[in-house]
């Protein structure tokens, strides 16, 4: 049995259909009931979860104690805050005999940290590596600067500064903020998958629409392309065993690294449609298993479409 966290995220049905063709059973969980989205209806068991960014050590009591009773043999985080929450928590789950479908500890915080891992990639030469910099102790010389957490997500709380002014502004919200030269150009996001022999499996696509929060819309893939053999070195370098998702900007011919998400996408299901199933190979990772043989991958554009799923009848009654 293998357990979904956040199964509202956009890579959860990918997930909850590889794993079902796997002959796993899926129970999932969710800071939300149960019928605000439709994979929660569609999993074997759900629970409503506490959430995992305000208390670790209580989320992982929580998580620990629904594999506990359900019998888990495998959690797979989906969102950042849980892969956070439980760095660090591999023993508790172990000792239930849990694998946590996740890449190891000190890599999944090496990816969480934009600053740490630019240093990383630099000193490894693994890839073109815009400058970052400490926000706080950096004074740019020309605009516009990019601003963000260093641990942020989902592109939350990022502030584009074009003038001295709005750099100052920024700084004062009193963040542990990192600073970039702005680099605009095509957005690429790779699926990678790093087994513990470093074996790796990748496949690129191009964003060409994606949502204010990083949720591409509309995509192309590319097998077999360049960036394949790059994310192969960043994740030697970062120590990745597992599944993630690195990001670059394009302009030129130039490939600039932006950042590893250190769990599935949530574009993840493009590269299933495409003809790799990033989940399973996560699976594979995790149960200390080596990737199976490549399967051929198709290049496709791709859209994303949304339709109305009834999760809940009600009465009449407004007072419901």
């Amino acid at each position: 049995m293998v357990l979904l966290t956040a199964v509202g995220s956009a890579s959860a049905a990918c997930a909850l259909e590889s794993l079902r063709a796997q002959g796993w059973r899926v129970i999932g969980c969710d800071i939300y009931p149960q019928a605000w989205n439709d994979v929660s209806c569609r999993v074997d068991a759900f629970f409503q979860a506490p959430r995992a960014a305000d208390d670790a050590e209580a989320y992982g009591q929580w998580l620990a104690s629904v594999v506990r009773r359900e019998g888990v043999q495998a959690v797979m985080p989906l969102t950042d805050p849980e892969v956070d929450a439980l760095c660090g928590q591999r023993e508790r789950f172990a000792a239930l005999g849990c694998a946590l479908v996740m890449p190891p500890d000190a890599a999944a915080r090496l990816c969480r940290d934009k600053l740490a891992m630019a240093r990383r990639l630099e000193a490894c030469g693994a890839c073109q590596v815009i400058p970052t910099f400490e926000a706080q102790a950096y004074q740019p010389t020309a605009y516009p600067v990019l601003l963000k957490p260093r641990s942020g997500r989902s592109s939350q709380r990022q502030t584009l500064a074009r003038t001295p002014e709005a750099y100052r502004a920024a700084l004062s919200q009193n963040e542990d903020l990192i600073a970039q030269p702005y680099v605009e150009g095509g957005l690429f996001t790779v699926d990678v998958a790093r087994d513990a022999q470093g074996n790796v499996q990748a496949l690129a696509r191009q964003e060409y629409l994606r949502t204010t929060n990083g949720l591409g819309v509309t995509v192309r893939t590319f097998p077999g392309h360049a960036l394949e053999a790059v994310c192969a070195r960043i994740a030697a370098c970062a120590g990745i065993v597992g599944v993630v998702n690195m990001e670059f900007i394009e302009r030129g011919g130039v490939y600039w690294f932006l950042e590893v998400n250190p769990r599935l996408s949530g574009g993840v299901g493009f590269s299933a449609a495409a003809g790799v199933d990033f989940p399973a190979l996560a699976m594979e990772c995790a149960l200390g298993r080596p990737l199976p043989a490549p399967s051929p991958a198709r290049a496709l554009t791709m859209t994303r479409r949304v339709q109305p799923v009834v999760t809940q009848i009600h009465s009449h009654d407004c007072n419901e």
